[in-house]
Formats: structure tokens, sequence, C-alpha cells
């Protein structure tokens, strides 16, 4: 499910003047447009971004639009419709689903009810995109597993209602955006799941992008209860949100919501790392060293230069600084998996190594700990790591 628009053969003052009109269309539609390295990014919604790039002299727009829903896509088609209408020369469209042609949204959205009939006989059968990242359009983690629940993009679903409910009613537990319109609903919709991907509760002020994301997630709602005053929100996480941010409450007549709101980032998740699910709290913040190929997870924080520990993480086991001292001990079996692990204390520091093996696949950990008393909560988290396939 995607659209693409090829615009062929610019010079450089048609792609000056392409880009002018995507700001333009930008502003119009009131979205966020941001050049990142080689590519324009253009933040629809929480689910759906249009990337721009160039190759040689031809500039590409393009889209995924399997996990935003039917108004997503069709957004896309009319936005790259209007780019062709503003410019002259060549363009290709391509709309796998052929909303170009037609038009009709009713068909479009029946389209996305089979994608979603499809993904749940997976899920239910466990196939492998079971253990992949199945629920949003870019992120690096996925919800660790509940029995008899089903992770959705707005949280947990009971197994038998997520295998009963018709694929019509389960849609706005995996699209954000199923009307044509962003309605209220729609902007509802948008902020329960920037909740459940990027709600960081008490660890908002945590670094700019935490700020922006809480920042969004209350804007969604006060735009949706602009729009419908009707609508029950999260009223609750709202006023601890603008608390913390200090910002004016507009939700002051919105009743709360029955449904319960989820912030996969509170809990334990799985950090995807190639064929690597590394267990810790989502609200870590994630980098990357790639002079070892290691994950690095730090410990989230309510203050500046505050943090409880540090995660690494590599199949390169030169990330270890006591290889020798683990290789010595005698191995524990958990749920499959080999594991040496041990904590040493030197000079003041606290350290906590690991080797985790199943079958032929192996892991290194090298965690640094500024109090004694997580060695227990990462210890936990290094044992209930794993491996996935990568067929």
């Amino acid at each position: 499910m995607y659209v693409q628009l090829i615009c062929k053969d610019r010079n450089q003052k048609e792609k000056d003047e392409l880009y002018q009109v995507l700001g333009a269309i930008a502003h119009r539609e009131n979205v966020q447009i941001e050049e990142r390295k080689d590519v324009v990014e253009m933040d629809v919604c929480p689910q759906g971004k249009i990337l721009v790039y160039e190759e040689d002299r031809d500039v590409i727009l393009t889209a995924n639009t399997r996990h935003a829903g039917a108004g997503f896509h069709a957004f896309c088609v009319d936005i790259f419709m209007d780019v062709q209408e503003e410019l002259d020369g060549e363009f290709e469209l391509i709309d796998d689903l052929e909303f170009d042609k037609d038009g009709n949204f009713h068909r479009l959205h029946h389209l996305y009810e089979d994608e979603l009939e499809y993904l749940r006989g997976n899920l239910v059968r466990r196939e492998p995109v079971f253990y992949k990242n199945y629920l949003y359009d870019s992120t690096y983690f996925l919800p660790m597993e509940k029995e008899n629940q089903i992770a959705t993009p707005i949280g947990y679903i009971d197994k038998k209602e997520f295998i009963d409910l018709e694929p019509h009613e389960l849609m706005d537990q995996f699209y954000v955006w199923n009307q044509w319109d962003m309605d209220g609903f729609y902007y509802k919709n948008a902020a329960l799941t920037l909740l459940a991907k990027e709600g960081y509760g008490p660890y908002i002020l945590m670094n700019d992008h935490t700020i922006k994301m809480a920042n969004t997630i209350c804007d969604y709602l006060e735009i949706a209860h602009e729009k419908d005053p009707k609508l029950t929100l999260p009223v609750k996480i709202y006023k601890e949100y603008i608390s913390i941010l200090d910002r004016q409450d507009r939700l002051k007549d919105a009743k709360e919501m029955e449904q319960e709101v989820f912030q996969y980032r509170l809990q334990e998740v799985y950090h995807l790392f190639e064929n690597v699910k590394v267990v810790a709290l989502g609200a870590c913040e994630r980098g990357y060293d790639p002079s070892t190929q290691s994950l690095c997870l730090m410990s989230p924080r309510t203050q500046e230069h505050e943090w409880d520990y540090l995660i690494q993480a590599s199949k390169d086991p030169s990330i270890l600084s006591y290889g020798e001292e683990l290789e010595s001990i005698e191995p524990v079996n958990y749920q499959g998996k080999s594991l040496w692990l041990k904590t040493f204390n030197e000079e003041g520091l606290i350290f906590t190594e690991a080797i985790l093996k199943k079958m032929e696949e192996v892991l290194y950990f090298h965690c640094t700990l500024s109090n004694e008393k997580d060695v227990p909560y990462i210890t936990q988290c290094i044992k209930e790591s794993d491996f996935v396939s990568m067929d």
C-alpha cells in the first residue's frame, strides 16, 4: 500500500519550484515539512509521512500508506495530483490501490478492511509478522507479549474480541485515518496512537523529541475537542501532560473516556535490533554505536544529566570488559537460552555483563549502573531478551 509520484528530468530551477510548491501545500494543509539530510519529510499524521528525495534529475515523492489508513492514502493521491496541476513537466503517478483512477473512497476503505483481515490471521497464527514491527509506520520497539491479548497501535485488545470483531469494527484500533476528512474523531485517534507510540509520561521533559511529542498529543486532543465537543477524551492524562508542560487547560468541559489509555513506553518493551529483541523500559533513549555495532539504551530521566543505567547490546564480543571472567562461570538456562552473567564493582562504578546464547545465536551485554539496586532489574531485562527469525 503506497503512493509514488516521479517528477521526471528536472533542472535545478525546476526542482526549486517543486520544493516551493510542496512548502505551500504543507502550509495549506497545516502539516510539518522538514529537510533531513538528503530527504525532505512531510509529517502528515502519526502513522504517515511523505518522503521527497532526488535520484539524478528525478524528484520522487513517496508514501507508505499501510499503517495510517484509507484517509491518508487518499490524501497522498490528492496532494500528488495537486503537484501535477501546479507544475509543468513529465510525471508518473503510481498508486498500487488505483484510487487515482476512480476516486472511490468506499472501495479504498474496503481494501484496508481486507488488509486488516489478512493481518489478523497472521497475528492469530503467530506468523513471523507477530514478532516484528506490524504496529507503526516507523519505530524500533514492539510491545511485549501478554497472555490472551494482542497489541494494537492504540493498546492491547483481548484475543477473543480481536478474533470475533468484524474488520470494520477493528479499523480504529489499527488505523488513524479511516474517514475522508480530518474530523474530531481523526484527531482523537491521532492522539491515542501517539500516546501509545510516543507517550513518555513523567519523562516528557527528557529531550526535544519527548517535549515535541507531548505537545503534539495535547494539540491533537484540543483540536478534537474543538471540532466535536461531545467526544470523550483522555482528559486525566491530558491534564498530567499540560501540568508538566505548563500549558493552558483547553479541555475544561470535556468528558473522560471509558476506554483504557495505553502508553507502551511506560512499560517494558522489545527494542528491535537486527534479529534481536532487547527488553528494557520503552522510554529509554536509544542510540547506536557503529564502532561496535551495538544498541545503546539509556534509562529515562526527569532531570537533565540524571540517569540510572546504560544497556549496551551487541553481537560483537569486544564490548565486554570481563569476557574471560564470564566464560569461566557456569551458565544458567532460562526459557531455552543459556546465560552467563556477572556483576562487577570497579572504582565506584557498577557493571553487569552477560552472554546470551540460543542455538547458534549469541548476544553480548555491557551495562553500566549508577546504583546497585538496579542490578536485579537489569538482570531480568537481559534474561527476557531474545532472538527472532528473520524469515
